[in-house]
Formats: structure tokens, sequence, C-alpha cells
């Protein structure tokens, strides 16, 4: 297991957690004064992370609130019982703070599911890193491809950070390839959220059925996606609907490790249409040399796919 060499030492961000536990339960007294509140914005000023950390509290009390069947009042007691509750709330995952480096090998498929429900199938050749503690759920893709199905848990966010973006989950299903950056993020069902790093005039929202792509310098347009396209890979089906040659190699070739080539550029031209099984090489490229005008030549280290003549 491989541990983010970012993450804080869990003693310092203990005193955080405590520091904005105290904060939040003084700001919610109606006798708070100047001097409090200007000491209070001062700490919150100081950097991310106090802001961060405060706003997790604002989350929790606002998610019990909401929780109350009948309106009232808020006391002290019901807000000191909340503090100390979201206290020990945090206390416990800092306990049980996990984190993991997950990769899959060319050709393989695994599923994770964590504790609070969340599914993640991770596709072929594909490295993500885990990181579950406090009032963090987050996902960063290094590369590759999966899928997340979240689970009910509404108390703490889940993240997927992919290249220069962050993707929020608004309770959902969604898909998230990261390669030759550029980012696809697909939403199945639910909503995401998507920011740009830095740019916070990028946001989008993805609804069900909904996609787009980005890159470090790009932001595509949302467009229309397809369930079953999107998610035959966990079946070891690859679907092409009038697809370029040149994608469909790619495709092949993401999931065997001796690669398919064009030997001549014009073959782009050529679209494929249908269902294949991905993990049938043999099968795939016998398809593409029945199906158009090309012929396959075995050498040293890959199969060279020309005109036929």
């Amino acid at each position: 297991m491989e541990q983010d060499q970012q993450a804080g030492h869990p003693s310092e961000e203990n005193a955080l957690t405590e520091q904005a536990a105290a904060w939040f339960l003084r700001m919610q007294q109606s006798d708070t004064n100047d001097v409090e509140q200007k000491a209070f914005e001062a700490w919150l000023a100081e950097n991310e992370a106090h802001r961060t950390e405060y706003q997790q509290y604002v989350q929790l009390w606002q998610t019990l609130d909401h929780l109350e069947q009948k309106p009232r009042k808020k006391s002290r007691s019901t807000v000191t019982w909340i503090v100390t509750l979201a206290i020990l709330f945090s206390s416990l995952h800092w306990l049980t703070r996990h984190e993991e480096m997950i990769t899959t090998a060319i050709g393989e498929h695994q599923q994770i599911i964590l504790a609070d429900g969340t599914t993640i199938d991770i596709n072929t050749d594909s490295t993500l890193r885990l990181a579950l503690y406090g009032f963090t759920r987050k996902v960063t893709l290094e590369r590759g491809e999966a899928l997340f199905r979240i689970g009910d848990e509404r108390l703490r966010s889940f993240e997927v950070h992919a290249g220069n973006g962050i993707l929020r989950d608004i309770g959902t299903e969604f898909n998230v390839i990261k390669e030759e950056g550029n980012v696809t993020v697909a939403v199945l069902e639910g909503a995401v959220e998507v920011g740009i790093d830095h740019q916070n005039d990028t946001v989008r929202l993805l609804h069900g059925g909904e996609q787009l792509t980005y890159s470090a310098y790009d932001l595509s347009e949302i467009s229309s996606t397809d369930k079953e396209t999107v998610t035959a890979w966990r079946k070891s089906r690859l679907i092409f609907r009038e697809t370029p040659l040149e994608e469909v190699i790619r495709q092949i070739n993401r999931y065997h490790s001796r690669p398919v080539r064009l030997g001549d550029p014009q073959l782009n031209t050529l679209r494929v249409s249908g269902e294949f099984n991905s993990a049938d090489r043999a099968g795939l490229v016998q398809a593409l040399i029945t199906l158009l005008p090309l012929r396959a030549s075995e050498l040293d280290s890959v199969t060279l796919l020309t005109y036929e003549k």
C-alpha cells in the first residue's frame, strides 16, 4: 500500500479538526463579539486548509439540521451535541485512514467495493490512488479508465481527480477515461460537477446521458453519450459506431500487449461499426480484414494492416 506523499501528519490533521470544531461551535452562539469575529476571520484567512475544514462542519450541520422533522431553534446544547458528534466522527475516520494505489495490467479488469457501498470498476492498464480519511473520499485516476457507482453516504463528498480536473459526485454513476493528456467524463445516472484547476469560470454540470472531454488547455462542449457503449468494457466488449479505423486500432491496443499498426495513414478514412470481444485479439484482427479491404501481416513485434491489393 502506497501512502500519499502530500497527506499531512495525523496529529496535525486532528489539531486542525479540533480548531475548526471549536470555531464552529463558537460562531453558532448569539453572544460572539467583534474581537472574536475578527479572530475567526483571521483564522479562516490563514490558509485554504482552515477554510476547507470549517466548511466540512457547516455541511455536516446543514445535513443533520435538514433531517429534523420539526423546525426548532438551534439551542446551545443541540449545537454542542452536533459538534461533539462531528469530532467523534472525524476521530474515528482518522483511526481508519485508508490509502491505496491500485493498478491493473493490460487486459485486466478489477472491481473494488468501499465500506460506504461505492463500487469502482477499473479497466485495463489503469492506475488510481484511493484516499479515505476524515471527511475525504478522494480518488486520483493517474491513467486508464474507471466506472464509479457512488454509495448512499452523503456526509462526505466524493471527488475524482483526473488530469487538471476535479469531478464532484452529486449522487450518480459515471465513467472516466484519462489517456494521452485528455480526460473524458461520461455520466450515466445522476449528475457530476466538472471543475478545472484554478479556473472558476469553467465549471460544468453533467447529467445522465451527457459527456465532455478536457485537457490542460481545452474544455469541450457537452455532448450526448450512450450508456451501453460507455460500459461495454465491463463485459469485455467493444462497440463501434462508424468509428475511424485509427481509433478502433487504438482501442484494441489498450487490451493487448502486441500492438496492431496501420501501414498507411489513408486507412483512417475507413469506418468500423459492430460489437466485438475485446479479449479475442485474433478475432478482432480477422473481423477487420473481413469487414474492410485490408490484409494483415505478422511482423516481429506488431501486426501491420495495409490495403488489400
